[in-house]
C-alpha cells in the first residue's frame, strides 16, 4: 500500500514540475490529458436510431461521419484508423453514451461503412485526436 501511494505522489510531483515553463505555468489543453491515440473495439449505431437525438442536442445521421464516445468533448475530430485494413476516416464526436465494455467508439453507419466493417459489426480500430473542440 505504501508502495503505491509513494507511487501516486511521485507521479503527482513529476505531473506538476511538468506543467509549468521557467516558473510560470501553462494552461493546459483539457484534451491533454488523453493520450495521443487509442486501440480498442468500435461498433456502429443501429439504423433504428436514426434522426434521433444524440446527447449533444444534435440528430443522429447514419450518413454523417459521427462518433459516440464516453468522455471526449463534443465536436472534437478523430482520426479512426480500422486495424485491420488501414483505412481510416475523420469523424466528429457528437453522442455521449455509456459504451459496452471494452469498446471505445461507436460509430454513424457511414463511418462503419468506410472503414469497411458493416458485416463484422464490430473491428479493431486505432484513434488519435486531430483538432479539439470549441463545443463545449
Amino acid at each position: 500500500m505504501h508502495k503505491r501511494r509513494w507511487m501516486a505522489n511521485t507521479l503527482l510531483t513529476i505531473g506538476l514540475a511538468s506543467s509549468s515553463t521557467f516558473g510560470h505555468a501553462r494552461t493546459a489543453s483539457p484534451l491533454a490529458l488523453y493520450e495521443s491515440h487509442h486501440v480498442g473495439v468500435a461498433s456502429y449505431y443501429a439504423d433504428r436510431f436514426h434522426g434521433r437525438k444524440t446527447a449533444s442536442g444534435e440528430r443522429y445521421d447514419r450518413n454523417g461521419l459521427t462518433a459516440d464516445h464516453p468522455n471526449l468533448p463534443f465536436g472534437t475530430l478523430l482520426r479512426v484508423t480500422n486495424v485491420n485494413n488501414n483505412l481510416s476516416i475523420v469523424v466528429r464526436v457528437n453522442d455521449r453514451t455509456r459504451l459496452p465494455k471494452g469498446r471505445v467508439l461507436d460509430l454513424s453507419r457511414r463511418a462503419a461503412n468506410a472503414l469497411n466493417f458493416i458485416n463484422a459489426g464490430t473491428a479493431l480500430v486505432r484513434y488519435e485526436i486531430i483538432a479539439e473542440s470549441d463545443f463545449e
